[in-house]
């Protein structure tokens, strides 16, 4: 299994390609139109079999219309901001976006298997209610959504079902996996110590504010 990261230009997300024997991708970014042009020269929209999206704020699955093949997965407390079009408001935010129903709902510890790879959900709220980070437990990687960012930054709580306190929870949780590479819904990928130093520094920012 090989990850291709598609790091973001503009207010998109990143996106990760999971090279696998099922090709999955993580987060779409804005646009179907961005995200088909993203792929170029990676894989080929129809041969993407599973999308999964961290969380339901629209820059992060704006771009799912791109797969027309694939089965899209989403934690089972941001479903209604998806099927509803609101995306807690960043739809209206970005000016774009249309509702959609996701067809596997997600939950902690449910595991998505891609034949020689195997994602291990973890629900991180606070970004949103249904904020998740997915987990490669044997190449110690974390995709981390908008839970936790390089540099120790994180995910904003200001929007709708933001939640500082619960965002604080789940930086405590990631604190204790082993993390070697951390993939990000934004900024740059990070690796080794200076992954691991990412979530130190962010639980002791975060708690400050609660």
């Amino acid at each position: 299994m090989r990850v291709v990261p598609l790091i973001s230009a503009g207010y998109d997300s990143n996106a990760y390609v999971l090279l696998a024997e099922r090709v999955a991708v993580i987060d779409t970014g804005l646009s179907a139109e961005s995200m088909r042009s993203r792929l170029a020269g990676v894989v080929q929209p129809e041969d993407v079999e599973v999308v999964v999206n961290t969380h339901a704020h629209i820059d992060h699955c704006g771009g799912n219309g791109a797969f027309a093949n694939a089965r899209v997965m989403l934690h089972e407390l941001d479903a209604e901001a998806a099927e509803s079009g609101s995306f807690y408001g960043t739809a209206s935010l970005f000016g774009t976006g249309s509702a959609w129903k996701p067809e596997r709902l997600l939950r902690e510890g449910m595991k998505i298997e891609l034949g020689d790879a195997e994602l291990e959900v973890i629900h991180t709220p606070g970004h949103t209610p249904g904020s998740i980070c997915l987990y490669l437990r044997e190449e110690r990687a974390l995709f981390s959504g908008d839970t936790l960012f390089a540099g120790g930054s994180f995910g904003r709580t200001d929007l709708e079902g933001g939640n500082m306190r619960q965002l604080v929870e789940s930086l405590r949780r990631i604190a204790e996996l082993e993390i070697e590479v951390l993939y990000p819904g934004h900024l740059e990928v990070v690796e080794g110590e200076e992954a691991r130093e990412c979530v130190e520094v962010a639980c002791e920012a975060a708690e400050r504010f609660i």
